[in-house]
């Protein structure tokens, strides 16, 4: 326990530090990059780039934070997540379902194999990761079910009334706004249409400060969807859901994420690291006080909510 996250926090002490410096040195250009538009894109093109894996079916390309209660591998953990949002999302044999934001589109594969979804669309800013997901289902023999495309969450290009199920794998806090994305998933769900969310958003009480706006931009997080998630609930009841529900899984997230980092920063691969929670678990508190500090959010949260049927 005394060793994690050690080699993280020094160099986050260093970058802090810089940041001062940055500023004092600079304030003008640093307020001009908290005001940029922000590049969600780039930021996802730069961390495939350096996976030399990438184009290796044998290596599954998943990018979230993982569900790490049994699992001891980065991989187990996010098919985990992708089958809890599954869970939440209430998936069956038959559903039309847009996936938002699917990353390299794992989870859409796990979820036409394991739930039978009848077919899935997914939307994603990020044109090489539509291009590799398109390779990876095409390979998979999949390509009839699982249809990939670019465009926006913000701007989904369908007509309203057009899906059974909506879901949003730990990418909706990207969102140019998250509230932007609730108006359109509520017009393109069906009446009783359900929507399941896997998110990441400041714990209840958190200051909203000056680090939270730099980490933010660092993360491409707009300042605008940083609230709580009593505040997330009420923009969902606002933008017409309802039957809303909202599950903490923070525990079995942020602690894991402590090995996570301390790992990476030695140099070991996602694809080889071991975390295992049923042994050492440093517990929330060793997230907040050696990594929560400067992350641009330290609660995680499934949500699901439904559109109202016709009466």
């Amino acid at each position: 326990m005394e060793n994690i996250g050690k080699i993280p926090l020094k160099d986050e002490w260093r970058n802090r530090w810089a940041t001062i410096k940055q500023f004092i040195l600079n304030p003008a250009r640093e307020m001009a990059f908290l005001q940029d538009q922000f590049q969600v894109s780039e930021l996802y093109t730069n961390i495939a780039k350096r996976d030399p894996h990438l184009h290796d079916p044998n290596f599954p390309q998943w990018l979230n934070f993982g569900y790490w209660q049994e699992e001891t591998t980065y991989n187990g953990a996010c098919a985990a997540l992708a089958r809890k949002l599954a869970e939440v999302a209430e998936l069956k044999a038959g559903d039309h379902l847009l996936d938002v934001g699917f990353g390299f589109a794992e989870q859409d594969l796990l979820w036409v194999r394991e739930n039978n979804v009848g077919s899935i669309i997914g939307l994603n800013t990020t044109e090489l990761q539509v291009e590799i997901a398109q390779e990876r289902v095409a390979k998979a023999g999949l390509s009839d079910r699982i249809k990939l495309q670019v465009g926006s969450a913000t701007q989904i290009p369908f007509p309203e009334n057009s899906f059974d199920k909506l879901t949003a794998l730990e990418c909706a806090f990207h969102f140019d706004t998250r509230e932007d994305f609730f108006a359109e998933a509520f017009r393109v769900l069906q009446p009783g249409g359900r929507l399941a969310i896997a998110d990441c958003l400041p714990r209840v009480g958190r200051e909203i400060n000056f680090w939270l706006r730099v980490n933010s931009k660092k993360m491409c997080i707009p300042f605008a969807n940083q609230y709580d998630r009593h505040t997330y609930v009420e923009k969902l009841k606002k933008h017409g859901f309802v039957n809303i529900q909202a599950l903490s899984i923070s525990e079995y997230v942020w602690p894991a994420m402590v090995h996570y980092f301390a790992q990476i920063s030695q140099g070991i691969s996602k694809h080889d690291l071991v975390i295992d929670l049923q042994k050492d678990n440093p517990g929330l508190e060793a997230w907040s006080s050696n990594r929560g500090w400067f992350m641009a959010f330290d609660d995680y949260l499934l949500f699901s909510a439904e559109k109202p049927k016709l009466t």
